[in-house]
C-alpha cells in the first residue's frame, strides 16, 4: 500500500450493526508508526470512520483515511490493551499520524481529529 500501511488491506462486509456498515479484516494488516509497527489481527470488525451519518455527503466513513480509521478503532478497542497498551491520547495521535503519513490534506485530518479528541472518550476501550 504505502511505507506507513505495506501490506494489502482485505476486507469482508459483515452487515449493517445499525446505522453503520461494518467490516471484517480477512488477513490482519500492519502499521508502521512512531511508537513502532502495529499489527490490526484478522477477524477484527470496524466501521470505518465513525462518522455521524448527517455528515456522510462531506465526510465518508470508508475516505482515503479509512486505513487510519482501522488502526484507530483497534486501538480504541479492548482486544488491543495486552499487546499495545496506549492511552487514548496516544491512539488519538497514531491516528493523526497515520493520515499525515497517507496524505490526508491536513484541513480534513486535523478536522477528523479534533472531532476524535472532542468525542472519540465514550468508545475508548468500550
Amino acid at each position: 500500500m504505502n511505507n506507513c500501511f505495506p501490506d494489502p488491506l482485505l476486507l469482508e462486509d459483515s452487515g449493517m450493526r445499525g446505522e453503520s456498515r461494518v467490516f471484517r479484516l480477512v488477513k490482519s494488516f500492519s502499521c508502521r508508526t512512531s511508537c513502532g509497527v502495529i499489527v490490526v489481527p484478522a477477524g477484527f470488525e470496524t466501521d470505518g470512520a465513525s462518522i455521524p451519518r448527517a455528515f456522510w455527503n462531506i465526510l465518508s466513513p470508508f475516505g482515503g483515511y479509512f486505513p487510519a480509521a482501522l488502526l484507530h478503532d483497534f486501538l480504541y478497542s479492548p482486544e488491543s490493551t495486552t499487546i499495545y497498551p496506549l492511552s487514548r491520547e496516544s491512539a488519538d495521535y497514531l491516528f493523526l499520524e497515520a493520515m499525515y503519513n497517507i496524505e490526508v490534506p491536513w484541513l480534513r485530518r486535523h478536522t477528523i481529529h479534533s472531532a476524535v479528541r472532542m468525542f472519540g472518550g465514550k468508545f475508548y476501550k468500550h
